[in-house]
């Protein structure tokens, strides 16, 4: 996949511009604050149809203006294909996409024209994080791959709220006449995505090992990825949710929510036998990090035919020049686009070309 043009207007800092990058690597340099970030979060704006770092899409529009939009197109190995999303500050919930010349009713119907695979300082938090963290990981990935599964857990997440507001009800006085019913909706509901999340753990478990021994050059510490959930064992996921949410009713009407389902799945993280987030050092955090985002990219790569593109905000920095040396071999034949302040940094690789950013200007 090649990002062959990038329009974007009044997002960010940016008033108005339009980028072709080369195929291969493209240093987007520039001091902190420059809005070196603001164009790669606009690329993945348009492969998921949100924000990697902010959940209010009011915060992509610039300042002072009621509206912004985002154009990318790229060419896959089946034909070009062009994603727009424009956004409205004075609708908050209200955002405009557009696959290939037409409006699409549902975000669910950009998944998949466009993937990318964005490394971000923040990608710690996946492994030493919250297992909300972890869960995001693996549904951003799955929906990209699977576009089916973005419905799925989109879907499965509504009746749980569902559920959840009755809860409350009940505890006012309301009815609970109406708990079999979401008992029995989110049942139905978890089954594709217990069982397409095991699938993607077990692969992220192999891939992910392999990364993390070529970018640490460590053979002897291995990194090992196990699925927790509830329902891990179960030969019938939809009758053995629907017995649990039957028994733990009484515990869940006091809680004022749902104690069991995919929504309390984690993924388990270890080296060497031991829980990383708790026993590994921050170096080998970031290489568990960068093993599980190279292990997505191997993951889209295999399942679309064509490799993602590849966004790296500001991590180089981070790794000492052996780990960095050898992440950089990892991305030969990918599109990629860094961000760094000084052009030291990507010392190991020769970039395509070389992008200034200085007061959303680039040149």
């Amino acid at each position: 996949m090649l990002l062959k043009q990038l329009r974007l207007h009044d997002f960010r800092s940016y008033k108005q511009l339009s980028l072709t990058p080369p195929g291969g690597v493209t240093a987007i340099v520039g001091e902190n604050g420059a809005g070196k970030t603001n164009l790669l979060e606009a690329i993945h704006l348009c492969c998921l149809g949100r924000s990697h770092r902010t959940s209010n899409d009011k915060d992509m529009i610039r300042e002072g203006t009621e509206t912004c939009g985002v154009h990318a197109k790229v060419l896959r190995n089946i034909g070009i294909d062009e994603v727009g999303v424009r956004l409205y500050a004075k609708n908050r919930s209200k955002k405009m996409v557009y696959v290939n010349g037409k409006i699409v009713p549902r975000i669910g119907e950009m998944m998949g024209h466009i993937n990318c695979v964005m490394f971000s300082p923040e990608d710690l938090d996946i492994v030493k994080g919250s297992p909300q963290g972890r869960r995001r990981f693996v549904d951003m990935l799955l929906s990209q791959s699977q576009p089916a599964y973005f419905y799925a857990i989109q879907s499965y997440n509504n009746v749980l709220k569902q559920r959840n507001a009755l809860l409350k009800g009940i505890a006012k006085g309301q009815s609970r006449q109406q708990l079999d019913v979401w008992d029995e909706q989110l049942a139905i509901r978890c089954v594709p995505i217990v069982r397409l999340r095991q699938q993607t753990a077990d692969k992220l478990n192999v891939l992910a090992q392999k990364h993390y021994h070529v970018i640490s050059g460590r053979e002897q510490e291995i990194l090992a990825i196990r699925f927790s959930s509830q329902l891990e064992a179960s030969l019938d996921p939809q009758a053995d949710l629907f017995r649990m949410l039957q028994q733990g009713r009484e515990d869940d009407i006091r809680r004022l929510s749902t104690s069991f389902g995919p929504h309390r799945d984690d993924l388990n993280i270890f080296l060497g036998g031991r829980e990383i987030k708790t026993h590994g050092s921050q170096g080998q955090i970031r290489t568990a990090a960068l093993a599980l985002r190279l292990s997505e990219m191997d993951i889209l790569t295999s399942v679309n035919g064509d490799p993602p593109l590849l966004l790296l905000d500001d991590v180089l920095s981070e790794l000492d020049v052996s780990r960095r040396t050898r992440l950089i071999s990892q991305l030969r034949n990918v599109q990629t686009l860094i961000t760094c302040t000084d052009l030291k940094e990507l010392r190991g690789a020769v970039p395509d070309c070389v992008l200034n950013v200085h007061d959303g200007i680039v040149s």
